[in-house]
């Protein structure tokens, strides 16, 4: 600290200076002789002082006409004679406290306030945008073709290029082929799927599966950026950077514990599209492709010809995996085998499928890394209006941006498990119509019915929960009872409350006659006729098992 003035030296010295400012100072004594003289030189005047009014001039002046009086006694009963507040005196002397000191309270709550807005800003808001851009970006990749593509990866030492999917048949050379399989034993390890490393659905799954995360959500010219780092894991930080366009990703980085970082870029693919019209269905397409000869991925069929009982059985191993939920499993039957197949499918969950169905007589599994056959696009998510004035209108209704984004991010998942379902109880209908119902024994008839009510009790509790999550949208329709009198089939129920969900939440554009402002009513409505339909789905089957 500077040298202290002469004051503080007084202060300090007769005591009255405060416990932080007197260490302070004691501090610099120690270590300043100009200041510590300086301190002598005042204390001996005050001394001389001192000296001077006890010897000389206290002899010199006249007596005082009355002694002193105790002023200390007068106190002691006057607070003898007033009475101790009680406690609800005190409380309220507490309460009032604000009112009569607003200029005291009221800039600490400010900043209170604009701290807690800091930390929602820049801590939880980067959160929730994140996680909804990428399930956008999720839905977007969606509407796209599935067909692998190229991506150009560089690293510290290396520049690679390989095709997405487990193939990693383009490596040129054995060099290629090392780095390539490091690179796969980094991203493992990582807990990040490798098969598809630059897409919006790896980035999601890798961050959720974070204990700690802090995202950071930048917007540029043309391109959004999600920035996830963490402590924990091998995988430090990850970039993904998605094109504004129609949220394609179009490159990411990922740094690692280890110093390692590697840079993966989206390259245009040159393949020429297939024509609609000469799409092969999935069944002639693996007709097409080569058996893979594995001893494990073949199940020997036996001479008896399949029953609609044996295709049962290999729905329920599937239904018991989750397997038709979402993965690309297919499941047709011919005269001599029940063929199990399969495009894309990861390598480890090929492993558990194939375990499952292993032992299941006249089964055929039959799994390619071929490209599935492109498909006609659905409307992109880029014509979408994310910020449109419904989605603003329902924003305002649950407390701003942020929660909306949440709101959505949510329901639109829910909406996805939800159509698993429902595409889970249709395959299963098309496999078993009425008249291969009738053939099926009793036994086998209660597999079948079992396999429905969990599905279908399933779906119940996902409506139930969708509309628990929606209750902001009707208030903010105005909608005091949902519309009756509908009463498509559940699959029609179900596909109209899911684009009802896509275009009230932004992920879907509006029809060009349709009234924007009628959709939330309109979405309250369908997804209170899809649980009537659900419960009268439900009742349809507790009649067949009677």
């Amino acid at each position: 600290m500077p040298h202290p003035s002469e004051e503080q030296l007084l202060r300090y010295s007769d005591g009255e200076l405060p416990g932080r400012n007197a260490g302070q100072v004691q501090s610099h004594l120690k270590a300043c002789w100009q200041c510590r003289t300086n301190l002598d030189e005042m204390e001996e005047a005050v001394a001389a002082s001192v000296r001077y009014r006890t010897s000389v001039l206290q002899r010199h002046l006249p007596a005082p006409p009355a002694p002193w009086a105790d002023i200390y006694r007068s106190f002691a009963e006057i607070d003898a004679a007033t009475p101790a507040p009680s406690f609800a005196d005190r409380l309220l002397g507490a309460l009032a406290w604000p009112v009569h000191h607003p200029r005291k309270w009221v800039p600490v709550a400010v900043a209170a306030m604009l701290l807690a807005g800091l930390f929602y800003r820049y801590r939880v808001t980067p959160s929730v945008q994140a996680a909804a851009l990428l399930r956008k970006a999720i839905l977007a990749s969606d509407t796209h073709a599935v067909k692998p593509h190229l991506l150009r990866i560089r690293t510290k030492g290396n520049s690679v290029t390989r095709r997405t999917g487990s193939s990693q048949a383009l490596a040129a050379s054995a060099s290629e082929k090392e780095t390539l399989n490091s690179l796969q034993t980094l991203f493992t390890s990582a807990k990040y799927n490798w098969d598809d490393p630059l897409s919006a659905r790896s980035f999601s799954a890798w961050r959720n599966q974070l204990p700690s995360k802090q995202d950071q959500v930048t917007e540029t010219s043309g391109s959004y950026r999600i920035r996830t780092e963490t402590e924990s894991g091998d995988l430090l930080e990850a970039d993904l950077q998605l094109s504004a366009a129609d949220l394609q990703p179009i490159e990411g980085r990922f740094s690692f514990r280890n110093a390692d970082w590697v840079e993966i870029t989206a390259l245009p693919d040159q393949a020429e599209p297939v024509a609609a019209a000469t799409i092969p269905s999935l069944p002639e397409i693996h007709a097409t492709l080569p058996a893979e000869p594995k001893p494990s991925t073949e199940i020997t069929p036996s001479s008896l010809t399949p029953a609609a009982g044996d295709e049962l059985r290999v729905l329920t191993a599937l239904h018991q995996l989750g397997a038709d939920l979402g993965d690309p499993v297919e499941l047709s039957r011919t005269e001599h085998e029940i063929i199990v197949s399969g495009v894309g499918i990861p390598p480890a969950r090929r492993q558990e499928i194939e375990t499952a169905l292993n032992g299941l007589p006249n089964v055929v599994v039959r799994f390619a890394n071929a490209p599935a056959a492109t498909v006609p696009a659905r409307t992109v998510i880029a014509d979408a209006q994310p910020n449109g004035p419904l989605q603003s209108q329902i924003a305002e209704q649950v407390g701003g941006r942020a929660h909306f984004d949440e709101l959505a991010a949510q329901v639109l998942d829910r909406s996805e498990q939800l159509m698993a379902r429902v595409y889970a109880l249709r395959r299963i209908e098309e496999r078993f119509p009425a008249a291969v119902v009738a053939q099926l024994s009793p036994e086998d008839l209660g597999t079948l019915r079992r396999l429905q009510r969990e599905h279908t009790a399933a779906l119940r509790q996902q409506v139930v929960e969708l509309e628990q999550l929606l209750q902001p949208v009707g208030h903010a329709s105005g909608l005091s009872e949902a519309r009756q009198g509908l009463d498509p089939p559940l699959f029609q129920s179900a596909r109209r409350v899911e684009k009802l969900l896509a275009v009230v939440f932004g992920a879907a554009p509006p029809d060009d006659a349709a009234n924007t402002s009628q959709l939330p009513a309109q979405l309250m409505s369908a997804v209170t006729e899809l649980r009537a339909n659900v419960e009268a789905y439900d009742h349809l089957l507790a009649k067949t098992e009677r």
